[in-house]
């Protein structure tokens, strides 16, 4: 048969899962090389098998669910009626356990998509624990640099007074605090300043993320920390120009 629909495509299936029985089996590896449409169908099937055996991490279902779908499976009826006596080659025929291997497998694959949901729902909460650590440490990070008598604060003020952030530095570290900034997007980067020189000297850059006014580390160095007056811009891009397009807001280190 070449094309369309071959009334044995479940038998491809099923051998393609190595699911069929002996006699089943045998039948047709006679058939397979004479139908196009069932050696499309074993492909397609093989192709599916090998992509989710691929991408998706095997998990063990546990032991009472198993205990279910087995006990479910066990239900299905089946036709024990005894082999033919003669050997005569019999007709090829839809398989007598069809219902019971089509359970099997659909059985197997929802254990499979459970497995691979707890899989996906195990990394995103580890993705989240990971986030809050981060969080956590640079919290830590921000309250033991401002409690180190070696820090220089200096809040900026736009034109108006308007405090939109606060720059912790010390000879090794630093850190802004974003009070009024508005959300960065990925074209965009604000710049910190060191505006001590009479040109503007790009120090660091940070991002500030919608709805959050956590500190931001900074990438430092004792010649940033030399300046006593900072200014911070949005830049478009994600590196600093080397001179700011538009100073949003500036100050000076407050006196100790």
């Amino acid at each position: 048969m070449n094309g369309g629909t071959c009334p044995h495509e479940e038998l491809a299936v099923g051998w393609a899962m190595h699911s069929l029985e002996p006699n089943e089996e045998a039948q047709f590896q006679d058939h397979l090389p004479t139908c196009e449409g069932c050696r499309e169908t074993v492909r397609s099937t093989q192709e599916v098998l090998a992509g989710i055996g691929g991408s998706v991490h095997q998990e063990q279902p546990p032991p009472r669910l198993r205990a279910k779908l087995m006990e479910q499976i066990q239900l299905i009826p089946q036709d024990d009626a005894p082999p033919p006596r003669h050997e005569e080659p019999t007709p090829l025929r839809r398989p007598r356990h069809t219902a019971r291997t089509l359970l099997a497998a659909a059985a197997a694959l929802a254990v499979l998509a459970g497995g691979s949901y707890l899989a996906v729902r195990v990394n995103q909460l580890s993705s989240e624990v990971t986030a809050a650590q981060s969080r956590t440490n640079d919290l830590a990070k921000a309250l033991s640099l401002a409690a180190d008598p070696a820090t220089n604060r200096a809040t900026l003020r736009t034109g108006n007074g308007t405090e939109v952030a606060v720059v912790l530095s010390n000879p090794t570290a630093a850190a802004v605090l974003p009070l009024n900034l508005h959300p960065n997007d990925s074209g965009h980067v604000y710049v910190v300043w060191g505006a001590s020189t009479p040109s503007p000297v790009p120090l660091a850059v940070f991002d500030v993320h919608a709805g959050s006014t956590d500190p931001q580390q900074l990438a430092w160095s004792s010649e940033a920390h030399r300046h006593t007056t900072f200014a911070v811009s949005l830049e478009p891009g994600r590196q600093a120009p080397a001179q700011p397009s538009e100073v949003l807001a500036g100050g000076q280190v407050a006196p100790a």
